[in-house]
């Protein structure tokens, strides 16, 4: 198996999900409140500190019968994905009410794939255990006693899963071993239908994928490995379209986000895809931001810019989609050209350090530099800096600035080195903290870029209290002389009976 687990919890509307959710992740990523029904769409985290297995955990929407057409059925349908496509169910019920016969309904669901479920009972503490062997009944031996809200049994609940994983044939895994290591992995990401595949096959001159004009005709990555004409080895992950939140619950495409953020784990270098004529939307923003965390190196593409090519040669609509942002009709190609980029930098502004390529998938026309701009940025992402010129452009950062502060006391760069590669990440020690607004820190990161490009790639810029070693140490020794003197003042008398001690031995 070559990805990381997806680990999916299921159950009726407010039985605790997400909280649980939230309790894995160790943050307030999903939604949590008493009224049922409250998450509407399933939340996706990274689980990688709870044990040597990492994997996918996936917040379902609450899962209950109710009629056609109606929200509710779309929740059911979106979590009854996730039991299809989960390589680990965890089924949760309330133990504090009565069972349900929405809570019959999903064990008969779930008994044809028995084998990935992990039985739940949540909103128990301490001394209820009695319960969990009421709800054996329904099938999957007794259930794992939590209370998701008050944190009782979690801890037990993570070594569980941590086996269950072991039970599926999961190991722990690490990408770098897996992965070709000579070969840049590059996935290309984007909504349906704006020619994902369609530039995958134009660039390795063969069609490899499925094209279709039905939006989300790719339903899962496909890897191909590939060597350019003139000798670089790639490796494209050909990823599944992402629609926005309120139609993934109706059909496989929630997967599709999830395989996508799988490939983005995977990748060196991301490829956001966006179609010329609807311009940036939110879905494009998300996936630029899961990017950016993921500290992989990144391409924005406009695709489909032939269609403004034409738009800026005749009169006449050739498309009766318009980006109002950026008029197109009976301009020059150059100015259209202009006007886009500052739209993309007004709209995702985030990521001035992006290059931007545009071009036609179809055609191929504009496609020939995304090979180069491909091994640029990756070259850019595994960039080191000696850490002698960091110290002299530290120097330039500190005095090329109003110097930060807190208070009256002045924040003062200390030393700074280059700790990590892919993403470049930078180690800053200082005097204060605290001193360095996140202003400072943005600086920062311009004036490295200024002096070093690190062009489509983000970098990291960490900040450490240069004495923290010391005040620490400090810390430990007045505690250390508080504990002696005390203990001295205790052990006075011992003292004097060791030294009577001593002298009797020596008379004798």
């Amino acid at each position: 198996m070559n990805t990381y687990p997806v680990v999916a919890i299921v159950g009726r509307p407010n039985v605790g999900k997400s909280t649980l959710f939230n309790s894995l992740v160790g943050d307030r990523r999903a939604i949590v409140s008493d009224i049922a029904g409250t998450t509407r769409d399933s939340v996706t985290e990274k689980i990688d500190n709870l044990g040597a297995i990492t994997y996918w955990a996936v917040d379902t929407a609450g899962l209950s019968d109710f009629g056609e057409n109606s929200l509710e059925t779309a929740i059911q349908m979106q979590a009854e994905l996730a039991i299809e496509n989960a390589d680990l169910v965890m089924w949760m019920v309330d133990a504090k009410q009565e069972l349900t016969q929405d809570d019959y309904d999903i064990a008969d669901k779930l008994r044809r794939v028995s084998k990935k479920v992990l039985f739940l009972a949540n909103k128990i503490d301490d001394g209820q255990a009695m319960r969990g062997y009421e709800l054996a009944e329904l099938g999957f031996g007794v259930p794992e006693i939590i209370s998701a809200k008050n944190n009782f049994g979690f801890w037990d609940l993570t070594e569980v899963i941590q086996a269950r994983l072991v039970e599926l044939g999961f190991t722990p895994l690490d990408y770098s071993a897996i992965e070709a290591p000579d070969r840049i992995k590059v996935a290309m990401v984007g909504r349906p239908n704006v020619g994902k595949s369609t530039l995958f096959n134009q660039m390795i001159g063969e069609e490899r994928s499925v094209v279709s004009d039905i939006a989300g005709t790719t339903r899962d990555a496909i890897d191909t490995d590939w060597d350019s004409p003139s000798g670089e080895q790639f490796r494209f992950i050909d990823t599944a379209g992402v629609r926005r939140p309120g139609k993934i619950g109706k059909s496989m495409e929630y997967w599709m986000v999830v395989r996508t953020r799988q490939a983005i784990e995977r990748a060196d270098v991301c490829m956001l895809l966006i179609d010329a004529l609807d311009g940036v939307t939110h879905q494009d923003l998300a996936l630029a931001g899961q990017i950016v965390e993921a500290g992989k190196a990144l391409i924005i593409g406009v695709n489909k810019f032939d269609l403004a090519r034409e738009k800026s040669r005749t009169q006449e609509e050739t498309d009766e989609r318009e980006l109002e942002a950026v008029p197109m009709w009976d301009r020059d190609i150059a100015e259209i050209r202009s006007r886009y980029l500052s739209y993309l930098h007004k709209k995702i502004t985030f990521l001035p350090w992006a290059p931007v390529l545009f071009f036609s998938a179809k055609s191929g026309k504009g496609t020939k530099e995304i090979l180069e701009s491909l091994i640029a940025v990756n070259t850019e992402r595994a960039k080191r800096i000696p850490t002698r010129e960091l110290n002299l452009l530290a120097k330039d950062i500190y005095y090329g600035h109003v110097a930060p502060s807190q208070g009256v006391k002045q924040g003062k760069i200390k030393y700074v080195s280059q700790v990590d590669t892919a993403p470049p990440k930078f180690l800053f020690f200082v005097n204060n903290v605290q001193a360095f607004h996140f202003s400072y820190r943005r600086y920062i990161e311009n004036k490295i870029r200024a002096k070093y490009s690190f062009a489509g790639t983000p970098i990291i810029v960490e900040l450490r209290d240069s004495m923290a070693k010391w005040k620490v140490k400090a810390e430990d020794e007045v505690d250390t002389k508080v504990k002696v003197d005390k203990d001295e003042d205790a052990l006075d008398g011992v003292h004097y009976e060791n030294q009577a001690i001593e002298l009797n031995e020596k008379e004798d």
